[in-house]
């Protein structure tokens, strides 16, 4: 007698096929377990901050009605700065129509601006040195007048106190 085993393609298929389905279920009792260890952790930190939770729960409403305050307000003012906003905008549109009408004599004037600049820059590389030394001599002058007021003043004090010889 022959002892022989056949296995076909099918029997093959089916076996791997149940080897991968327990498999499987092997992983989904792994996963599900780790998921209810996950979950009674959760319930135990609920229930050691329980009346913390509680807590904010009692204070979530007063906050929505604050919030709503708050936005409230902030629309408000949104809506008055949007008048001011416009207004800024139809300032900018004029000043801008303006200046496009006048861009000759704006063009002109930023060259003269420009020119006159320069020439400062100019007078004061050349000249610079020499007004300063002109502001010096005006201020020793305003200087010595001063003193020489004070000195005036003093004479005059000093006369007036007494009389001429031919008024004695």
């Amino acid at each position: 007698m022959d002892n022989q085993l056949v296995i076909t393609v099918k029997d093959l298929l089916l076996f791997i096929l149940w080897g991968a389905l327990v498999t499987i279920f092997i992983y989904l009792i792994l996963i599900l377990r780790r998921a209810l260890k996950i979950v009674k952790s959760v319930n135990l930190i609920v229930d050691e901050n329980r009346a913390n939770i509680d807590a904010t729960l009692n204070v979530v409403p007063d906050l929505s009605k604050h919030i709503e305050v708050i936005t409230g307000e902030a629309a408000h003012d949104v809506q008055s700065f949007r008048t001011t906003i416009d207004n800024i905008a139809s300032t900018t549109e004029s000043v801008t129509g303006t200046i496009k009408e006048n861009q000759g004599f704006v063009s002109g004037l930023s060259s003269f601006l420009h020119t006159m600049s320069i020439g400062k820059a100019l007078y004061d590389k050349y000249f610079g040195g020499k007004v300063k030394d002109f502001k010096e001599t005006v201020s020793e002058v305003k200087e010595t007048v001063s003193e020489m007021k004070e000195a005036v003043s003093e004479a005059k004090e000093t006369f007036e106190d007494k009389p001429l010889q031919g008024e004695e």
